[in-house]
């Protein structure tokens, strides 16, 4: 009966922990801090890879599984979108690894009529991993199948991205339907290259600075050392002619005879 429920109570831990381990694992995977900024492309009021520092940093979250709806479930069923091109640019690789932290992400959305108000939310995947989502834009109007309303957001990731190849996903949302419109994976099959991410912590380089200190030995320590005794000595001697009692000289006048009168 004690074996049994040795048995039972090791079971119990050894799942408690696999849990543990588990949610520590996700944490982990989610641990991710970035800051972005967006706006559409023809839009020449403002630098977003200056403007993108001044951010609010956000954390990444876990994609819902649920959000792989069937597209095109509407409120006005009658509209189609699709992402008529999409494509990422990577900015910046302090140290030149080939790693960048600072990407810009480039998407044009078409309506095949009318006019639509979207808002997209983009995610990143990290060689086959879990999608996280590090962004989402403000509302944006598109216009029929105008590249003027293409848009574009940039993104800083600051901590939690090590270095490797990762996916981009994008995807649209309309005010007037219920679920996503459209979306594209931007990997390197859509873009014909490989987009190599790492966050701002591991692209930073480290300088490390020498000093260089030199010691005396020999002559130099030695003549030191005499010079320390000589002032010693001197303090001393000051010292001795202080203390001893000083000898007045006095000079007595000699005796002058006295002038007498006559």
């Amino acid at each position: 009966m004690n074996i049994k429920k040795q048995l039972g109570l090791a079971g119990l831990l050894c799942i408690v922990s696999m849990s543990t381990f588990a949610q520590g694992e996700n944490a982990e995977e989610i641990s991710q801090i970035s800051r972005s900024i967006g706006k559409r492309v023809d839009d020449k009021s403002i630098d977003l890879r200056a403007v993108v520092k001044t951010q609010k940093s956000v954390s990444g979250a876990l994609r819902p599984e649920n959000t792989m709806q069937a597209r095109n479930l509407a409120n006005r069923h009658d509209q189609y979108f699709s992402i008529y091109g999409a494509g990422v640019e990577l900015l910046s690789d302090i140290d030149g690894d080939g790693f960048h932290h600072l990407l810009n992400v480039i998407f044009d959305v078409d309506v095949d009529y009318d006019a639509a108000t979207l808002y997209a939310k983009l995610y990143l995947s990290r060689e086959g991993g879990p999608w996280i989502q590090y962004a989402s834009t403000n509302l944006f109007d598109i216009y029929e199948n105008d590249t003027s309303d293409t848009y574009e957001m940039t993104t800083e990731l600051i901590e939690g991205y090590p270095s490797g190849y990762y996916s981009v996903l994008v995807e649209i949302y309309s005010l007037n339907h219920s679920y996503m419109v459209a979306s594209e994976i931007l990997d390197h099959h859509y873009l014909g290259r490989d987009v190599m991410l790492e966050d701002l912590h591991r692209d930073e380089v480290v300088v490390y600075e020498e000093v260089e200190v030199y010691e005396s030995y020999g002559a130099g320590g030695f003549s030191l050392i005499l010079w320390l005794l000589l002032v010693q000595v001197v303090i001393a001697v000051r010292g001795i002619f202080t203390l001893s009692p000083r000898k007045t000289l006095i000079r007595r006048k000699k005796d002058t005879p006295e002038l007498r009168s006559f």
